[in-house]
């Protein structure tokens, strides 16, 4: 009997080692089976930063351009799609309230919602600030209109891109403008921010080292409502023109003053604008700042044209929803008849270039999803995107900017009229023969040099000779009437 309940004992304590054997392995196979898989994300959050409040004609032309692109780039299939499959785009806009700390603000909201590419801004100085916070982070930002040459500075902005040229090309195609027109006496007014110094500076050193002169520089915090002081300044000084380099909110105050004080429509003093003014927004509303503005001179960023521009344009006059709501510009666009701001095809190809940096980012990581949250590898991507955008052909050089063309215009009507261009390889082309400036002085166009030939004031005469060409004309002109009177006395 003992031997009997000792086997059962055995026979118990065997069964139990070989549950748990079996449990030890069921376990050990469960774990090898279940090990972590690599999660990808498929949602990536995109920034956009415009001055819609403060500039709304501008900033909702482009905050739609911006949303318009990400629609498109959402909704492609099959062998259009530039999104890598199952990849999609959710648009975050802010608003910078047109000022560096609207940026700083807008830039940190962004990165708290966790963005992980920031399309924007408008204003030099806003981008400026926003590149403080966002290469904190290592987010990549694509300006769509920000233009100063300071943001050229890879060390100050590491993760800063442009999809426009610096202000840098800009100054000197407004120089080289002025140098044909003869004149040698210019004065500047310009705001004291990052994007109105830019310009004026490198203005300034082209153009005395073509051997003009400037008897007149003065500026004004961005948003002043009151620049009578400057204006004044710069009459007392007697320039032949003035160079406004300003946003269109601040461009509107200058040149409603300077009519106020008789600068406008003047034949003795001609205005030379930048991009950031040569645009409808500048006297949207007023009609007094539009006839003010009549006859100035300007630069704009080279006039989209080819297949993808045109669909961009069609789209506009189309469209009725983007980013999940009303699309407002193209609303208004339809409505008028007007064109869109001049820098939403930027935004919209702004937009295009953070996609195929994606594109590319995930080729070079194997098909890695989660390599678009890595803000470096993202960056270098964008550094190699190529393509054909709604503006042209986007090729980011070594600073991760295009190369600078520019669109010589002036406004006549309602509307900037081409005059020509400049390109960094050929200068200044200049496509009429005959203008007419303020005051209704009728300027003629041959050899590189305009010439003012109707309603002309005291020193124009021969306004497109340098000194030496003109002292050689009079010259000319005095030994041919020596002929002329000694022939006739010798019959």
């Amino acid at each position: 009997m003992k031997k009997r309940t000792l086997s059962l004992k055995m026979m118990l304590i065997i069964g139990s080692l070989l549950l748990t054997t079996m449990l030890v392995g069921i376990a050990s196979t469960t774990t090898t089976s279940a090990e972590p898989q690599k999660v990808e994300q498929t949602t990536f959050e995109v920034g956009g930063v415009f001055p819609i409040e403060k500039r709304p004609e501008a900033g909702r032309d482009r905050r739609d351009a911006f949303l318009i692109a990400i629609d498109e780039l959402n909704a492609q299939t099959g062998a259009d799609r530039i999104l890598p499959a199952g990849v999609t785009l959710t648009p975050i806009v802010k608003d910078d309230q047109n000022t560096a700390e609207g940026g700083t603000q807008a830039a940190n909201a962004l990165v708290a919602e966790g963005v992980h590419i920031v399309i924007g801004s408008s204003g030099s100085s806003v981008s400026a600030a926003m590149q403080e916070v966002l290469k904190q982070y290592k987010i990549p930002q694509i300006s769509y209109a920000s233009s100063s040459p300071t943001l050229s500075d890879r060390t100050q902005y590491p993760y800063f891109m442009r999809v426009v040229p610096s202000d840098a090309n800009q100054g000197k195609a407004l120089a080289q403008l002025a140098k044909a027109f003869g004149w040698t006496k210019g004065a500047a007014i310009h705001t004291d921010d990052t994007y109105g110094t830019g310009t004026v500076q490198v203005f300034t050193s082209e153009f005395e080292a073509l051997g003009g002169e400037m008897v007149a520089a003065q500026s004004f915090p961005p948003g002043t409502s009151d620049v009578a002081s400057q204006l004044q300044a710069i009459k007392d000084a007697n320039p032949e023109f003035i160079l406004a380099n300003m946003v269109d909110v601040d461009g509107a105050v200058v040149f409603n003053k300077a009519d106020d004080l008789g600068l406008t429509n003047n034949p003795e003093i001609a205005w030379l604008i930048t991009d950031g003014t040569s645009t409808t927004a500048t006297f949207a509303g007023s009609d007094k700042v539009k006839n003010a503005m009549q006859n100035f001179i300007g630069t704009n960023p080279a006039p989209p044209s080819g297949p993808i521009y045109e669909r961009f344009n069609e789209t506009w006059f189309t469209i009725t929803e983007c980013g999940g709501g009303p699309c407002e510009g193209p609303q208004v666009s339809q409505q008028s008849g007007t064109m869109f701001n001049s820098y939403a095809p930027f935004a919209y190809d702004a937009a295009y270039a953070a996609a195929y940096g994606i594109k590319l980012a995930v080729e070079r990581a194997g098909g890695d999803l989660n390599i678009i949250a890595n803000g470096t590898a993202l960056l270098e991507a964008l550094y190699d995107v190529e393509f054909d955008g709604a503006t042209g052909r986007i090729k980011f050089n070594d600073l991760g900017e295009v190369d600078g063309k520019y669109t010589i215009v002036q406004l006549q009507g309602d509307n900037y009229e081409t005059l020509g261009s400049w390109d960094s390889v050929n200068g200044l082309d200049i496509t009429v023969t005959q203008i007419t400036l303020p005051g209704d002085s009728v300027w003629t166009y041959s050899n590189g040099k305009f010439t003012c030939t109707e309603n002309c004031v005291a020193g124009q005469v021969s306004p497109g000779f340098g000194l030496a060409e003109f002292l050689v004309a009079v010259f000319s002109s005095l030994v041919m009437i020596e002929i002329i009177r000694r022939k006739r006395k010798s019959n």
